[in-house]
């Protein structure tokens, strides 16, 4: 009887081992459907109606009538915003009748009409702005999704790989102490040689495996408007443009100047480092229609886009400190 489980305990190993092969083979497959899914470019946010469609920015002549007038009533920011919304005309004729009008009378219709005019053109332009980072931020969020599925998948593997390991181990064990009960010495040195490959082999795959990567689609990509710098832009409105390129005030460079400095930088130690742990690294295109990332990757871009979507978040802060000097004047009234 003992004989009998002997000799068939190889088979049994040989069965256990095909049904954890099995049920890995499976859960690959599931987790590979469920990346290509979260992967897929699902951020198709339409911009078509954004407020570019109707005015387009205005630069201020240094030097001109407009530009002294409203430098003495505005600052810098909210004259920075006011070009960006193409409201510089509005907001002179809305100066010069405030400095025409006295303290007690009534506003006039006509700056009315102009007031009007204004709050619709600052309520698009906040419509263009939620726009522009809802399409970042989707973006950022799908990256961030698909590193974290990547990075769980990796570790998947490795718990499998290590479960593979510990159970290849304690089932030598068994075998080589049933096979010394039953008076085969040399059947279990043998065993007992297998099995440790066995384990060894289980250990250096591990090692040797690559993290596992995703066909990653970006076509409409954010990055890439702001690294190639296009005259004009296909994914943000015309005042987001504007806004990204004009210089904060002189001599200092613009935003996308210095996101483009800072992922220069974040790209570039990535690299470094993957090219130390592997000298057939792949540097991958996070700037054009797509490429197969790792989860570490994904999460760089994941983090240059959380970096532009800060600095589009911000413009809200210019808006409403332009709103705040167009209602300065009513309030002193």
């Amino acid at each position: 009887m003992t004989n009998y489980r002997i000799h068939h305990l190889p088979n049994l190993l040989i069965c256990l081992l095909f049904a954890v092969t099995l049920t890995s083979c499976l859960t690959s497959r599931q987790t590979a459907y469920t990346l290509t899914k979260v992967a897929s470019d699902n951020c198709a946010i339409d911009s078509s109606g954004t407020s570019g469609y109707v005015f387009h920015p205005v630069d201020l002549v240094p030097g001109s009538t407009d530009d002294t007038l409203l430098r003495r009533r505005y600052g810098e920011r909210g004259l920075r915003m006011a070009q960006a919304i193409g409201l510089t005309t509005l907001l002179a004729q809305a100066t010069q009748l405030e400095q025409q009008q006295k303290p007690d009378q009534p506003a006039s219709n006509e700056y009315l009409t102009i007031r009007q005019k204004m709050t619709d053109q600052l309520q698009l332009a906040s419509f263009d702005i939620a726009t522009a980072v809802a399409v970042v931020d989707c973006d950022s969020k799908r990256a961030a999704l698909t590193a974290t599925l990547l990075t769980r998948q990796e570790n998947s593997r490795e718990k499998r790989m290590t479960i593979g390991a510990i159970t290849t181990g304690a089932l030598t064990a068994l075998t080589v102490g049933l096979l010394k009960l039953g008076d085969h010495e040399d059947a279990g040195e043998w065993v007992g040689i297998g099995g440790g490959l066995a384990e060894a082999g289980l250990g250096i795959t591990s090692l040797l495996q690559k993290p596992p990567k995703t066909d990653y689609r970006h076509q409409r990509n954010p990055l890439r408007e702001i690294w190639t710098h296009p005259a004009t832009s296909t994914v943000f409105p015309p005042l987001v443009w504007y806004y990204l390129n004009k210089p904060k005030s002189g001599g200092n460079p613009s935003l996308i100047d210095g996101l483009r400095s800072r992922w220069d930088l974040l790209v570039s130690l990535n690299a470094e480092a993957k090219k130390a742990r592997n000298r057939r690294y792949h540097e991958v295109n996070y700037f054009g229609d797509g490429d197969y990332y790792t989860a570490e990757e994904l999460t760089v871009r994941s983090t240059m886009l959380g970096q532009l979507a800060t600095e589009l978040q911000l413009m809200n802060n210019d808006l409403t400190i332009l709103l705040n000097e167009i209602v300065r004047f009513t309030q002193k009234r």
